[in-house]
């Protein structure tokens, strides 16, 4: 005997709605970030490393190649020198225009908030500026090949190669909640933590880079209900310090050291090191102006106009955690969530 799950589920959702469970409240949008809205950051990175330093010379490949000796006076051969610097990139995202989606779900009646799968592409075709300087300290040496005496500095800052980002998005990466309390004017204030993935890419240097980051944008701000519509207006605001893993040792890295003594010409040098820990630090303030259309039926979670067993297997894969598939938004997806989907089977 076949028996067919509508025919099942169906009764069940009578009874569930008969005695309640499948009562609610809660609605959800689909929001759409505007054109006004705007991201300014800056994200200072500061990477230790120490190691030497020695002119590309070889006899063989490179015989015109820099040498390098150390003191004032030089010497004789090509020797390695001694060094300590900080790599100091400076990433700057400047009034660009972020575009993306997210699932705004709101309960007026509980004034429960929550974000879900909220994507944004930071950049939108404006890219950032990235500025590289090296902080130094090194002995007195002397170079051959151009001819040059650098004296010896500490911490002395030298400017490197300026580069651009080209890719800046932000991912969310877990279901964020918060509670919103009445405005007199209609509108209600919210506070919702998201976590977020940082995803960043570009050049610097001449070298490209790419990277993923955790964040959390705390999003403050209204929520403005008329009809079948939500308008969110709100701000994140970031000011994180936060440790870097050292990155793999350097071995024989070509780079150009400008001269100071005369200046204008630029050293050829193999540098090799070993980075300690570093740090970065971002400064932001991201404005999100949104708008959407209220979702008719809020457990399709898929999007494909239905409410069957592809969103059932959503709700029973998250059970008894927060999620997408968390209707009445108490934090977790478990009976009550489960009999709103049935209420709107089919």
């Amino acid at each position: 005997m076949t028996v067919r799950l509508r025919s099942v589920l169906g009764p069940l959702a009578m009874l569930l709605a008969t005695c309640g469970v499948a009562d609610a409240a809660a609605e959800r949008y689909a929001c759409v970030l505007g054109p006004t809205s705007t991201v300014n950051q800056t994200t200072n990175l500061v990477l230790p490393l120490a190691g030497t330093w020695i002119g590309n010379y070889n006899a063989t490949t490179n015989p015109t190649g820099t040498q390098t000796r150390p003191g004032l006076f030089g010497g004789s051969g090509n020797v390695a020198i001694p060094y300590s610097m900080s790599i100091r990139p400076t990433i700057t995202i400047n009034g660009t225009h972020p575009s993306g989606t997210f699932t705004l779900g709101f309960d007026p009646v509980t004034r429960a908030v929550a974000v879900f799968g909220l994507q944004s592409n930071l950049l939108n075709g404006q890219p950032g500026a990235v500025a590289v300087n090296i902080r130094l300290t090194y002995q007195t040496f002397r170079s051959f090949s151009p001819n040059s005496t650098f004296i010896g500095v500490s911490n002395v800052d030298v400017p490197l190669e300026s580069g651009s980002l080209t890719t800046a998005t932000a991912a969310q990466s877990a279901s964020a909640y918060g509670v919103a309390t009445a405005n007199a004017d209609g509108s209600f204030a919210f506070t919702v933590p998201v976590p977020v993935t940082i995803s960043v890419a570009g050049s610097a240097a001449g070298q490209p880079f790419a990277s993923e980051s955790p964040g959390v944008l705390a999003l403050a701000g209204t929520i403005t209900v008329a009809g079948a519509q939500a308008t969110v207006s709100a701000q994140a605001t970031t000011n994180e310090t936060a440790p870097v893993p050292p990155p793999p040792p350097v071995v024989d890295q070509p780079f150009g050291l400008p001269t100071i003594l005369p200046p204008g010409s630029t050293a050829n040098l193999l540098l090799s090191g070993t980075f300690s820990e570093g740090t970065v630090a971002t400064n932001s303030t991201i404005t999100i102006a949104a708008v959407g259309p209220r979702i008719p039926r809020p457990a399709d979670f898929n999007g494909d106009g239905a409410v069957n067993g592809d969103d059932l297997g959503q709700l029973l894969a998250g059970w008894g955690a927060p999620g997408i598939a968390d209707l009445n938004l108490d934090g977790v997806v478990d009976g009550n969530d489960l009999g709103q989907l049935l209420a709107q089977w089919g």
